[in-house]
């Protein structure tokens, strides 16, 4: 039976199952109300013919006689009727006032129903994918992402809104035919051949509809990824003057989305016509039919072609509607992918009667490894183990591609290790305490996040409650207190767009002070002060360096200014731990990494970043 279902139709009963579930008992409600307006209005209509025969026969009793047509439907329902002329008029009254409510109560709980829909659905998509784990947003284009909460879902709004006007039409639809068949069940049979024909024919246009759907998706995709990229780098862009070339690129998306729609409106339009062309033959067919065939008086007639003239629209709605649904169905798929994807990977929400494990002796990693899926089987970090004291500064050092970046990520509680185990204080870190970890650790990254905002709101990212003189101690203890004094508007300085009207050690100071604001147990700096002059870094060192005994340190760097004061050096080269020590003794031994990533310095020069003599091959820094 399933084969004998076209794939569309079973992906639009598929598509119309998902809005029932999601909206619940307001899709019964909503078509109570659909119902009701259509049944009114089709009594209505079905009143014209005692009403028209009135006028025409002039009655001077203000009667008449329904005389429906003799039929088992008719005579069960009414076998003799008398009327009068005002309650018939009365009652079309009472039934075009109750429409009329009937279809306002419905419209706007349907328009409800619809965003309650469409909302739910946009949250959930959202949640779906800052819930996952870290891991699979590798697999992912950030634009991408940004198009499936945005465009995606506007246009799974579109496909919903023209389920909900496929539903209605078909019940009206209905109500028509059953008017119909209450005069003449054979014309209310033709009727149906008629449009049913014209509708069978235009399959064709349906299925140019559901490929265009597709063609959208990707070309909408990809305009969206050109104008995210451009923007996002639009610096380096304007300094390498390719802005061209994204301009070209985009003007290319656009005369293809162009061609397709044009190419598809051409098609669509034919059916038009040809639906249009088809309704006129079969009108003029029907009243022929009609009168010669069937002999029916005039006010049947009369309301047969009114009914005929609302039933073959609703025929051409029924074209349309399934069209615009298939245009806009390969966005729901696009979007319901994405979201089984990252619920798929959804992380562990933990233990909320589990308290977070707190840092006092050390943060030990035992055999951790972790291996990327685009890396074959070769592990970015392979069997890792050293020891983090607590309340001392340890430096994390070693070539670019060594598996830094995926030690610390796994430090901070972000990545989950393949294999191994991370401890604080002997309590492992596991999917039970992994998030209340990360309420104790503060990242600082290379790539300074900050928001279109002041710097107060930049830093109570970290605590929303913070007070003022909370923000300027931070500042204080990052060494970014005295630039931001010196703003116009202190901290009430909007920063611009990620941070644009700074400079770049203004930002990481920015930032290092947002993470000192945290009061973590564990801070880490990933590069952090790689936009700093030496002076500066020195300065920052200090300021860490004075962190020592309250909170553990954990830095990344290449530059001795950052590495000096460490506590402990733990170097890693091709995933592995390569030798750990204090800095005092692994400058003393000639042969430590250490010694020969210092030796690589110019004596003369400022400190700058550190040399390794050999770089091996990796994925990850």
């Amino acid at each position: 039976m399933r084969r004998l279902i076209p794939s569309k139709i079973r992906e639009i009963a598929a598509f119309g199952r998902f809005i029932a579930r999601r909206a619940g008992n307001g899709v019964l409600l909503g078509l109570c109300f659909l119902i009701l307006g259509s049944l009114t209005e089709g009594i209505s209509i079905l009143l014209l013919v005692p009403l028209l025969h009135l006028v025409g026969q002039g009655a001077a009793d203000g009667s008449y006689s329904l005389a429906l047509p003799a039929n088992p439907v008719t005579q069960w329902i009414a076998p003799s009727l008398r009327i009068g002329l005002l309650p018939v008029l009365g009652l079309l009254v009472l039934l075009v006032t109750a429409q009329a409510l009937f279809v306002r109560f419905k419209s706007i709980f349907m328009a409800e129903m619809q965003y309650d829909f469409i909302n739910r659905l946009r949250v959930d998509l959202f949640e779906s994918i800052g819930k996952a784990r870290w891991r699979v947003f590798g697999r992912f284009r950030g634009s991408d992402l940004n198009h499936a909460v945005t465009g995606d879902i506007d246009r799974v709004q579109g496909a919903a809104l023209h389920m909900l006007m496929l539903v209605q039409c078909c019940v009206m639809l209905l109500v028509y035919l059953v008017v119909s068949l209450l005069i003449s069940p054979a014309m209310t049979a033709f009727a149906a051949l008629v449009g049913g024909v014209t509708l069978a024919a235009l399959r064709p246009i349906r299925s140019k509809a559901a490929s265009y759907g597709g063609a959208i998706t990707a070309n909408r995709r990809e305009q969206y990824r050109t104008v995210s990229e451009f923007l996002t780098g639009i610096k380096v862009a304007k300094s390498l003057n390719v802005e061209q070339q994204y301009f070209s690129q985009l003007r290319s998306t656009l005369e293809r989305m162009k061609h397709d729609y044009t190419r598809f409106v051409r098609v669509s339009t034919v059916g038009t016509a040809l639906f249009q062309i088809a309704s006129a033959i079969g009108l003029a067919a029907f009243v022929y039919v009609a009168l010669a065939r069937f002999d029916l008086s005039l006010p049947k007639i009369v309301v047969l072609i009114l009914v005929f003239m609302r039933v073959a629209p609703r025929f051409m709605e029924l074209q349309t509607h399934l069209q615009d649904i298939l245009v806009n169905l390969p966005a729901f798929g696009a979007m319901r992918r994405i979201q089984a994807a990252f619920d798929e990977e959804r992380e562990d929400a933990g233990n909320p009667t589990i308290p977070a494990p707190r840092l006092r002796s050390e943060l030990s990693a035992q055999g951790l490894s972790f291996s990327y899926p685009d890396q074959n089987g070769k592990g970015a970090v392979k069997d890792v183990s050293f020891s983090v004291p607590a309340g001392k500064v340890t430096a994390l050092i070693g070539p670019s591609g060594a598996g830094k970046s995926t030690i610390a990520d796994m430090l901070l509680g972000l990545l989950e290790p393949q294999a191994g185990t991370l401890r604080v204080d002997g309590t492992a870190i596991d999917a039970s305490n992994r998030r209340h970890w990360r309420d104790c650790v503060a990242y600082v990254p290379q790539e300074v996040f900050l928001l279109h905002d002041t710097i107060a709101a930049n830093l109570r990212l970290a605590a929303s409650d913070a007070r003022d003189e909370e923000l300027w101690a931070a500042l204080s203890a990052a060494r970014a207190d005295g630039f931001v004094r010196n703003l116009p508007d202190g901290l009430d300085t909007i920063v611009g767009d990620r941070g644009s009207r700074l400079s770049g050690g203004e930002r990481q100071r920015i930032a290092l002070a947002r993470a000192l604001l945290r009061k973590p147990q564990l801070l880490i700096l990933d590069e952090a002060t790689s936009a700093l002059d030496w002076e500066n870094q020195s300065l920052i060192a200090e300021s860490i360096g004075a962190l020592r005994g309250d909170t553990t340190v954990l830095t990344i760097a290449h530059r001795p200014s950052m590495i000096a004061f460490a506590d402990w050096i733990v170097a890693v080269e091709d995933g592995r731990i390569a030798e750990t020590g204090s800095f005092a003794q692994l400058t003393q031994r000639a042969d430590s990494r250490l010694a020969q990533m210092l030796a690589g310095e110019q004596p003369s020069a400022p400190p700058g970043p550190l040399r390794f003599p050999e770089r091996r091959s990796g994925t990850d820094g």
